[in-house]
Parts: structure tokens; sequence; C-alpha cells
């Protein structure tokens, strides 16, 4: 859905929408103020941009005990970078949970992921995974 939101942007905005490189990297450098005060997680390293995104990866400091504590933790970062426009998706990896992202205005738009890392997060992602494919490792 990420694409199909970014296609639509650029059908209405014009198809540099969510493309201007700087714009990006002010935006990335923006995001590491900010995440800097969310409760619970740091930013590993710096925000990467390349090939027109923006990826921010985020180390997960205590368990995440269920869905609605891994999306409340991305929230609080999203409620801090989130403009005008915002559309974001959950997705979730071997060892992480990505939430592709999509922020911007009629304007100017930035296209990127948060990525909620390290070991607890990896021990959700396997959680989560383990419920839904009705592994032997989850038991409700």
């Amino acid at each position: 859905m990420v694409d199909d939101v970014v296609g639509a942007m650029r059908a209405r905005y014009g198809a540099d929408w969510g493309t201007d490189d700087e714009a990006n990297l002010r935006f990335s450098v923006d995001a590491e103020h900010l995440v800097r005060d969310v409760a619970g997680a740091h930013l590993i390293g710096e925000a990467e941009v390349e090939d027109g995104s923006v990826t921010l990866t985020l180390w997960v400091e205590a368990p995440i005990p269920d869905l609605m504590a891994a999306d409340q933790l991305a929230y609080d970062v999203f409620a801090r970078l989130s403009e005008d426009l915002f559309y974001v998706e959950r997705r979730f990896e071997a060892k992480s949970v990505r939430y592709p992202f999509v922020t911007g205005s009629a304007s100017h738009g930035h296209v990127g992921a948060l990525i909620l890392a390290g070991p607890h997060a990896a021990d959700f992602a396997d959680r989560h995974h383990s419920r839904v494919t009705g592994s032997i490792r989850y038991q409700a």
C-alpha cells in the first residue's frame, strides 16, 4: 500500500513529490533530534537517507508485551515526525518490526521506514510469528 499512497501523492502533487534529497536530509536530521525524547527506545546510529527513502532504526530498550505496546512506541515517534499527510503500515520481519511510512504536505513529502530492532523487538517479532503460524512456541 505504501507504493500506492506514494503514487497517489505524486499523481496529485507532481512526480517529484518525496524525491527531494535535501528535504529528506533535513527531515532525517530533525528526526534524530526529535527521537531523543522517546521513552523506551533510542536511535541506532544516524538516520539513513538512501534512494529517496529515510530509515530510522530504533533500539528497543525493554520487552514488548503486545502489539499495542509496539504500535504505541512507533506512534510516539510518528507523533513527533508526521506532517499534514501521514500513512503507515506494520510489517513483521524475522528479527524486527518495520513501519513503512509516508508523510509530508502538498509541497513536499518523505517516504521511509521506522524499524524497531534489538533483542526485545526480535523476541516480539518471533512471538508474533509463532502466534500467527500456530507454532509450538506460542501458548495462549
